[in-house]
């Protein structure tokens, strides 16, 4: 109904919206480019120091003077670990000092120190190892040697630094040479150089600084004749074999001088070239050399010299100022600096380029003969080109770092160390300059090495080393959304759009894969997604983790515009000390979905306002707080959208119609509104919902109003108490006077008077006066009762201001929180019941008071809260005088006592029940003495005359007869049938374990092992539901009256203590507080109603009255102390007591209850003894009879 009433005004802003041109065709998707920047990290397992072999796709890794040697690929991975001297790899008594890697790649020289386990002393050793780890222990234990590989690592030297016998060669293919050096002299000679040349075939060796000569080709490789004695300072080899430069000390002079060694001896240089000599700079190839010479004494300046291989001097030379460095390119070119400028040298000996004086004391790292670095003593480091004969700076950075060291390096850029050593970056050379990147932070960070064949390094450093790779490896990139939307880089650049992408979706995908992907994973990292808008303000963020199976989560930070948008995507990964990668997608379009339409968006609007209303009154708790102010939170805020500017400009990013969506609830309050005052159904449900909830206490005031909704709860209490009257065997009201004691103010004396049904009924719903009816069983309480109800109903009727009643479930221990409980029935808030309970608009029904679990001090706290100073009491109860003390806390109320039938009463009772040819039915003679009971006064027991009129026939003669043919007549057997004793059989074992044994009335019917036979007794009318809201299956059921229980408990006691000495389950009957508290007049004016039936089943003869008799004086004995004679005289009956009281002056408790018990015995009226002993038996309670022990008394009870 609401969904209709909004349809209309959703159609029309949709049309609107569209005659307005809101819908808009979207612009064909324009051109992505993607790029990749930074760099992947992999760290390896172990090790700080690097050494790559031959073919450079592998390093060998180690720390020096640690334990352990590892294989590592160009990926980072472990590719074997190497046990050194037969230990494990991290042994702590075999350590590396240094690692040669041989020409052959699968092979490495591994200089060790180990601890001798025998001796204790630290030796060396050096072990060949191989790619697969395999060792072989060269035979060199000396305590220390120096070891020198040839330039191509085709062989290695090795000399013991202490005994210098020998000289070890071993080659690359693993073979070993020893060369005898005995001859040079004593073995403990100084080793000063070994110095192998070319492929270490030949070499030279300072010894004692006397200069040797080794050929291994020779057949006598070691010429023990020194070439030059006792004057070596340094020897520099050159290209040419058997030739080497010598720098010497000339004695008694300062400085050194330079000399040539070779096949001819030695020759000193020309004399151009002669004198001190402070350095000599070797190229990596080629036959001239570089020498520096001091100028002249007062200058600080120095001389740089070319000579060729003969010594002589080549080209002018230059000067140099301060200090000076002079360094070689990789393609021989030479480079100087010194305190004023930067040279670039030709190969005639002359300067080719110079700069300006500004780049003085620069350090340098040439890198071609047109570029070269330099790292200024401020921290700049600058690119240096040649242009013509000026060398300039073509880039710069001003990086703010200490120390820095250039590595690695070409024109394209290199990395810089700096810190000590603690912080490695990046320098790249781009369109914009120049461009430093931090990559590493370390506690020790060492060389770089390049990875030949490819653009990845590996990094040494503490604790660990590092494989370094360009973010260009990255193999594809993409990022999918809802849809099957799917944006894609691959590795070779290109890029793919596949889909429609639609902002606002959600993120499903988002891929970065590069070679260090797995360890990522492992490590638990994560993915970064961000866009941004054309004005670079960021419209969406998300992130990925590696570890979550969940997916991606992404939000986005913006709306949509109102038309297709280009945004940037950057997938970005970053680990700090670690991998940073960034993949940025230009010019990404993103259409506007269907949902961000206006119209489209007005139409969700308006249905999100409606389910707003019709979800919470549909779906949601009638009590939750959502359902009461989620509709209310949505009127106001669509209002104020409309009247409000600055509020509507808040809400402008909705992208919706309000003045549409107002109107649309405007409409829906509408029509709630009358809806819920032609319909109480709607009423419930708007009760619980603000603002509708405001006005439900006044239109529940309304008398029109009031009628109509509680139409209902008076059809359902009606259709109550007249099931109820259908089930008491269908019971008619007979409409007689009752007994009335109404109790007005606090101090004031009651007073008595006759009162009929409809006086009593205005007395309860006009001046709101408590009525407690109370009465022996079977006098009509319950049917008084049930009179009063429909009386208020028909009062509610034609006077809606009247009260309604509401019955509270007999369980209850509260009345205040039954009668709350009981009103939910009526759909209402919680609130709104209340009030409704404190204004009067309602009374509470009890039927059964001493039978429902509620006890007096319950009453008496009810009547004095503030409800019940408004809420009237209807309540009916058996004598109980703790309940009467309760009801005296009110400040009004009425005690009504039902009287039994005279013999008008009897007439008008026999008119209401008309036999089957519909005249009225009299009873027999005998019948109507059955019906006085055992009363003396002439008058009838209601209940027994309604079922003798129903029930009686010829056979029956007594009132146990009578209630056997009531419950053969129900069953609509004979009352001798078998089938009528079987079922007596199990009722009166259902009595003997409910009511006997635990003093309950209700039975449990649902789930119950004899729910069949149950369901017999129930559909016959012997049982009736108890449940306080009855349901298709009852939970408990109870009889349909008391007495049928109480004489069916008597049955079974019979049949079980018949046969037995001692029937002490009479005083238990008697006396026990559960039993003693339902009082009844069938035989005696007094005494529990289970009592006095069993006095009828175990039958009034003379076993009878002396088992009565022996408990009397068995109770005088015992309970002297606990008796009083007062209570004694008046558990007598009235006519006995003055003479009692006379007689019994001088005797104690003890003596005058057996003195009233002989008097009982012998008083022509027979019921004086069982009168006594139903008002003595409550007394002395729990004592019981002393024949038995206390335990088998309750046994044989049970």
């Amino acid at each position: 109904m609401k969904s209709s009433s909004a349809l209309g005004p959703l159609l029309v802003s949709a049309v609107w919206l569209v005659l307005a041109g809101d819908a808009r065709s979207e612009a064909p998707p324009a051109s992505v480019e993607a790029s990749v920047e930074g760099y992947w990290l992999r760290p390896f397992p172990r090790g700080s120091r690097l050494a790559p072999c031959a073919h450079g796709d592998h390093v060998w890794v180690w720390t020096p003077q640690r334990p352990g040697l590892w294989l590592v690929d160009s990926d980072g991975r472990e590719l074997a670990s190497v046990s050194l001297g037969g230990a494990g790899p991290w042994d702590e008594d075999v350590w590396v000092v240094d690692v040669v890697p041989s020409a052959n790649p699968e092979r490495a020289w591994v200089h060790v120190q180990e601890r001798a386990p025998m001796v204790g002393k630290v030796v060396s050793t050096v072990y060949a190892v191989d790619h697969r780890g395999t060792l072989e222990r060269l035979p060199l234990p000396f305590h220390d040697m120096q070891l020198a590989p040839s330039e191509g690592r085709e062989r290695l030297w090795i000399v013991p630094t202490l005994d210098v016998r020998s000289l070890w060669v071993f080659d690359a293919a693993g073979g070993t040479r020893e060369v005898a050096l005995a001859a040079s002299g004593q073995p403990l000679a100084t080793v000063g150089q070994v110095v192998p040349v070319g492929d270490g075939r030949q070499g030279w060796l300072v010894l004692d600084q006397s200069l040797y000569q080794v050929d291994l080709l020779a057949r006598a490789p070691f010429n023990p004749k020194p070439l030059r004695s006792r004057d070596v300072k340094e020897v520099i080899p050159t290209a040419r074999p058997g030739v080497a430069w010598v720098f010497t000390r000339t004695p008694g002079k300062t400085g050194t001088q330079l000399v040539r060694v070779g096949r001819e001896g030695v020759r000193s240089l020309a004399a151009s070239m002669s004198g001190e000599v402070q350095r000599l700079y070797s190229p990596p190839s080629g036959e001239r050399f570089w020498l520096a010479r001091p100028s002249e004494p007062s200058m600080a300046s120095s001389s740089l010299l070319l000579s060729d291989a003969e010594g002589q001097e080549v080209g002018p030379g230059v000067e140099v100022h301060g200090r000076y460095t002079l360094e070689y390119a990789p393609d021989g070119h030479v480079w100087l600096s010194d305190e004023q400028r930067v040279y670039l040298l030709g190969e005639e000996g002359d300067v080719v380029a110079r700069s300006a004086d500004s780049l003085g004391g620069v350090r340098l790292v040439p890198v071609s003969a047109e570029r070269a670095w330099a790292v200024t003593r401020s921290g700049t480091v600058l690119l240096l080109g040649v242009s013509g004969r000026d060398i300039t700076v073509t880039s710069s950075i001003d990086t703010g770092l200490r120390a820095l060291r250039l590595q690695a390096r070409d024109e394209h850029g290199g990395w810089v160390l700096s810190d000590e050593g603690t912080r490695l970056h990046r320098l790249t050379r781009g369109p914009d300059g120049l461009t430093l990147t931090p990559v590493l932070e370390g506690v020790s960070l060492g060389e770089v090495l390049p990875i030949p064949g490819t653009a990845r390094f590996w990094l040494a450093g503490t604790p660990r080393g590092y494989v370094y790779g360009p973010a260009a490896e990255v193999r594809r990139v993409e990022v999918g959304f809802a849809g099957g939307a799917r944006l894609e880089r691959s590795m070779d650049g290109a890029v793919t759009l596949a889909g429609r992408l639609e902002a606002g979706t959600p993120l499903e995908s988002l891929v970065l894969d590069w070679p260090g992907l797995a360890e990522a994973e492992a490590a638990g990292r994560s993915l970064r997604l961000d866009l941004y808008a054309e004005g670079g303000e960021r419209v969406g963020q998300g992130v990925r983790r590696f570890s979550d199976p969940l997916g991606p989560l992404f939000q986005w930070t913006e709306p949509p515009g109102d038309a297709e948008q280009r945004y940037r995507a950057v997938v970005s990964h970053e680990v700090e000390n670690g991998t940073r990668l960034t993949a940025v997608f230009q010019n990404v379009p993103f259409g506007v979905p269907l949902l961000e339409r206006v119209w489209v968006r007005t139409a969700l609007a308006c249905l999100a306002v409606t389910l707003l209303l019709v979800l919470p009154l549909l779906l949601l708790r009638p009590a939750g707080m959502s359902r009461r102010w989620l509709p209310l939170v949505a009127y106001t805020a669509s209002l104020v959208g409309l009247g409000g500017g600055e509020l509507l400009g808040l809400l402008g990013g909705l992208r919706v119609h309000l003045p549409t969506v107002v109107a649309v609830m405007a409409a829906e309050l509408v029509l709630c509104a009358g809806l819920g005052l032609v319909s109480p159904a709607v009423f419930r449900r708007l009760a619980f919902t603000h603002p509708f909830s405001w006005a439900a206490a006044p239109l529940l005031r309304w008398p029109a109003f009031r009628r109509r909704f509680f139409a209902g709860h008076v059809r359902q209490v009606l259709r109550r108490v007249d099931v109820a009257s259908a089930q008491a065997n269908g019971e008619v009201f007979v409409d007689l006077s009752a007994h009335v004691i109404e109790h007005s103010a606090p101090g004031m004396p009651p007073s008595a008077s006759e009162r009929t049904a409809k006086e009593l009924a205005l007395l309860l719903t006009h001046e709101r006066a408590h009525l407690l009816i109370q009465c022996a069983g079977g006098r009509g309480k319950s049917a008084l009762l049930r009179q009063l109800v429909r009386l208020s109903l028909a009062h509610f009727v034609e006077r809606p201001a009247s009260p309604l009643p509401v019955f509270i479930d007999p369980a209850a221990e509260d009345l205040e929180a039954a009668a709350k409980d009981a009103l939910r029935e009526l759909g209402l808030p919680e609130p709104l019941r209340d009030a409704l309970l404190e204004s009067g608009d309602f009374f509470l029904v009890l039927d059964g008071l001493t039978e429902s679990k509620l006890s007096p001090e319950a009453l008496r706290r009810y009547l004095e809260r503030e409800m019940g100073l408004h809420a009237p009491l209807l309540l009916s109860a058996r004598p109980n005088e703790s309940y009467r003390t309760a009801m005296s806390h009110a400040l009004r109320w009425m005690a009504v006592e039902p009287k039994r039938l005279d013999e008008d009463g009897l007439v008008s009772f026999q008119a209401a029940y008309p036999g089957p040819d519909g005249k009225p039915a009299e009873l027999s003679g005998a019948l109507r003495h059955i019906c006085r009971g055992r009363a003396a006064d002439g008058t009838y027991v209601p209940l027994l005359v309604r079922l003798a009129l129903r029930f009686g026939g010829g056979g029956v003669d007594s009132v146990i007869n009578l209630y056997r043919a009531v419950f053969a007549g129900l069953l609509k057997t004979d009352p001798d049938d078998a089938a009528t004793s079987e079922m007596l059989a199990f009722a009166e074992t259902l009595c003997l374990d409910s009511y006997w044994a635990h003093r309950h009335r209700l039975l449990v019917f649902r789930d119950s092992p004899d729910e069949a036979k149950l369901r017999r007794l129930l559909d016959a009318g012997l049982l009736v539901p108890a449940d306080a809201r009855p349901g298709p299956v009852p939970t408990h059921v109870r009889f349909f009256h008391d007495s049928m229980q109480s004489y069916l408990t008597a049955r079974a006691l019979f049949a079980r203590y018949a046969a037995k000495a001692r029937w002490d389950c009479l005083w238990r009957a008697a006396g026990e507080p559960g039993f003693a508290r339902e009082q009844s007049d069938l035989m005696t004016e007094a005494g529990s109603e289970l009592f006095q039936l069993c006095t009828y089943v175990f039958g009034h003869d003379a076993r009878l009255r002396s088992e009565l008799t022996r408990h009397l004086e068995l109770c005088a004995e015992a309970n002297d102390e606990r008796l009083t004679k007062e209570g004694i005289l008046a558990a007598l009956p009235e006519s006995l007591r003055n003479a009692a009281r006379k007689s019994g002056r001088k005797l104690g408790p003890g003596a005058l209850l057996r003195e009233a018990t002989r008097v009982c015995m012998e008083h022509p009226e027979g019921d004086a003894l069982f009168l006594l002993y139903a008002r003595i038996a409550p007394l002395a309670w729990p004592w019981r009879p002393d024949e038995a022990p206390a335990e088998d008394s309750r046994t044989d009870a049970a």
